[in-house]
């Protein structure tokens, strides 16, 4: 196989940027639920739901006690020691990582990560959460997330560790994708010929980095069925499934074009299938139903597909 970088130095980037990218998705989410908020005026039916139901293992209950808690959500999501996802504990582990692969990452990248790391674990910032300052907080960390993508843009070199860590950042973005936009459609039913307004769909535009473009995109018609063509079949939108179907189809090419391993070629053609799934929808013709089986069989195919490189690559048993 090409991959000749050690498999544990693999496992580490490609999960270094895959909890990056989760971290970097959920305060988007977090961020866009607690700013609009403050909109008393706007009729919020789904408030911090699709946040918890996907970035936690809080029960259907537990959700329902505390969504209107916003002070409990930030520090929760943010700082909370027991939440395994939580930003303090993701930026636990992507330091790990960075840490076991530090010979293939950029001394600008190690620095920020662990300044983030340090940042992270400061005593007062529980306190600043619950003070006028937890809008400073949010905003601070989501800048230090779009600081991260870049010094890892410009300064990564662009080898096989190159690949890896982009395979574990859009599979991350391509099930944040796929879920946040779940979250917004059962409660319609998937009924792409409703009509509900922009407004409806402002949160998960927002949450996926999407909302001006889409305003910039598309007039002002029924969106039900616009979003699901700006979302998944957008190849403009850097958060669209096809968009990132199609980036790991360049990136797994670099790493198993030359290898003459049968199992690396079974991989190559599994995800093939995957994407020509996604390719050759025809959205413009799409029923309820297919929307919804389109969603759930994309995601459950790239959790395999995630699983089965994981096996190949980094020796998973």
């Amino acid at each position: 196989m090409k991959a000749n970088m050690l498999s544990r130095v693999a496992d580490g980037m490609f999960w270094l940027n895959r909890y990056m990218e989760r971290t970097d998705g959920m305060l988007l989410t977090l961020n866009t639920s607690y700013i609009l908020s403050f909109d008393k005026e706007t009729d919020d039916c789904q408030g911090y739901k699709p946040l918890l139901n996907y970035y936690t293992n809080l029960t259907y209950n537990q959700i329902e006690e505390v969504q209107n808690d916003t002070a409990f959500i930030l520090k929760y999501i943010i700082c909370d020691s027991q939440n395994h996802n939580s930003v303090k504990n993701l930026v636990v582990k992507a330091r790990e990582n960075a840490r076991g692969s530090q010979d293939k990452i950029t001394k600008e990248l190690w620095e920020h990560i662990n300044s983030l790391y340090h940042y992270m674990n400061s005593p007062d910032l529980p306190r600043k959460l619950e003070s006028s300052d937890a809008l400073k907080v949010v905003n601070k960390l989501n800048k230090e997330l779009l600081l991260y993508n870049g010094i890892f843009h410009v300064t990564m070199p662009r080898g096989l560790g190159w690949s890896f860590s982009n395979i574990g950042k859009l599979i991350e973005r391509c099930l944040q994708t796929i879920s946040m936009t779940q979250a917004y459609y059962i409660p319609i039913n998937y009924n792409l010929d409703g009509n509900e307004d922009v407004m409806y769909w402002k949160r998960l535009l927002l949450s996926l980095s999407g909302y001006e473009l889409y305003l910039k995109s598309y007039s002002n018609i029924k969106h039900n069925r616009k979003i699901v063509e700006h979302v998944i079949f957008n190849y403009d939108f850097a958060h669209s499934v096809i968009f990132t179907l199609d980036l790991i189809n360049k990136y797994l090419d670099s790493l198993v074009k030359d290898s003459e391993i049968s199992e690396a070629r079974t991989l190559y053609n599994q995800f093939g299938r995957l994407k020509s799934y996604i390719v050759y929808t025809d959205y413009h013709h799409m029923t309820n139903k297919q929307l919804e089986e389109v969603l759930e069989t994309t995601k459950t195919q790239l959790n395999q597909f995630s699983v089965d490189f994981s096996k190949l690559f980094f020796s998973y048993t």
